[in-house]
């Protein structure tokens, strides 16, 4: 515990929006995440607002979550990152946090 508590007019957080995917289906998983970001902000996939391009590259994201050259699957790690004040995690188990900005 850090003993920190937040003042107390602060507004709660959003909830989490969670998602997964699935590397053995067809999309790849900046696709997964573009989709799932649109879903969490609530427009349609093809809104301009909605870009990995500013933040992370997309072909990178896929290799660094793609299974092994064996075929086995990368369960470790993490990589965190922003787009349009929502903060993003993809986990190696395929696993998609999105957390939206807080409401002022």
């Amino acid at each position: 515990m850090n003993g920190y508590a937040p003042p107390a007019s602060q507004s709660p957080s959003p909830p989490l929006y969670r998602a997964t995917h699935d590397p053995e289906g067809p999309a790849t998983l900046s696709t997964t995440v573009i989709h799932a970001l649109a879903d969490c902000m609530g427009v349609d996939v093809t809104d301009s607002r909605i870009s990995l391009y500013d933040t992370v590259d997309p072909d990178a994201l896929n290799s660094l979550f793609r299974p092994r050259h064996d075929g086995t699957p990368r369960a470790g790690g993490t990589l965190s990152f922003v787009v349009g004040g929502h903060h993003v995690t993809v986990r190696g188990d395929g696993e998609i946090l999105i957390q939206p900005p807080a409401r002022r």
